[in-house]
């Protein structure tokens, strides 16, 4: 029986490494065969590297602000980091050039990003309430929609197996 087993799982492993993926182009591949606007490539590129490192220097002195810096406002100091990876991905999407589906879950990431950017700038209300509620929500419905995606992918390699 062991070594049934051992024979089914290779049977099924090698059935996975056959299947003949339809996975869409990879980004190097469309960048070699697609010429139009490489100016515009480069400056989305740089755009999206200078927000990331912009993002990253404001997530360190956020951290340093609690400890080091306390004369500088906790609200803009918070947004900061938020609002530039927020934008920062909005570039990444016009690099990568998704369907649209998967521009419409990026930007749900995105927007959720951006807007908790603005909640922190936000006097403590109504207002700033709701809106924490609408961020939760994008997130929320983000990562179920992955997991639903991530379950619905596993069952149908189970059931090809």
């Amino acid at each position: 029986m062991r070594e049934g087993g051992r024979l089914t799982t290779y049977i099924r492993m090698n059935k996975l490494l056959n299947k003949r993926t339809t996975s869409p182009p990879s980004l190097a591949s469309r960048q070699a065969t697609d010429h139009s606007l490489p100016l515009v490539h480069m400056l989305f590129s740089l755009f999206t590297w200078g927000v990331v490192v912009l993002a990253l220097a404001a997530g360190v002195l956020l951290l340093t602000r609690d400890v080091f810096l306390t004369v500088l406002s906790h609200a803009p100091v918070s947004a900061a980091p938020l609002l530039l990876i927020g934008a920062a991905y909005l570039g990444f999407q016009v690099l990568l050039r998704p369907k649209p589906l998967d521009l419409f879950k990026a930007l749900i990431v995105s927007s959720a990003f951006i807007l908790w950017g603005v909640d922190q700038l936000l006097p403590g209300g109504w207002v700033a309430t709701t809106l924490g509620d609408v961020v939760i929500t994008l997130y929320v419905l983000d990562l179920g929609w992955m997991m639903i995606d991530r379950l619905k992918q596993r069952n149908s390699i189970d059931k090809e197996c």
